[in-house]
């Protein structure tokens, strides 16, 4: 038997879409973090599975990245800490693919604190 889901909507404004959309969904246990990078995609619908999420975007297409977009060249390419985050990658994939120019530094993390160095909001 399977549990009740719990379904929630979000409707994006589809007027001012900004780059790119970034789902993260922070658990317990960094490992099963939900994350979606996405952008506006109107005539696209698409179904997937986010760490035992199901979401449907209509009008929005996901957008694949991963630690290669991270330069070798970075201050903190080598540091664990910083390329295993999925934050910290998808702001370099924006930086590699969109044109970016910077990535605002806002500090490192703490167990208390919500951003690592080089992460962007984009929300």
């Amino acid at each position: 038997m399977k549990p009740d889901l719990e379904v929630m909507r979000v409707d994006l404004d589809e007027f001012r879409p900004p780059l790119a959309w970034y789902l993260c969904g922070v658990s317990r246990r960094w490992e099963t973090n939900a994350h979606l990078a996405f952008e506006a995609a109107p005539d696209e619908e698409h179904e997937l599975e986010v760490q035992g999420l199901q979401v449907v975007l209509r009008g929005g297409r996901p957008i694949s990245f991963g630690p290669e977009a991270i330069p070798e060249g970075d201050p903190h390419a080598g540091d664990k800490a910083y390329t295993a985050c999925r934050n910290w990658q998808f702001a370099h994939h924006l930086a590699a693919t969109r044109g970016l120019t910077s990535i605002p530094n806002h500090g490192p993390r703490s167990r208390t604190g919500s951003w690592v160095r080089g992460q962007m909001r984009l929300l």
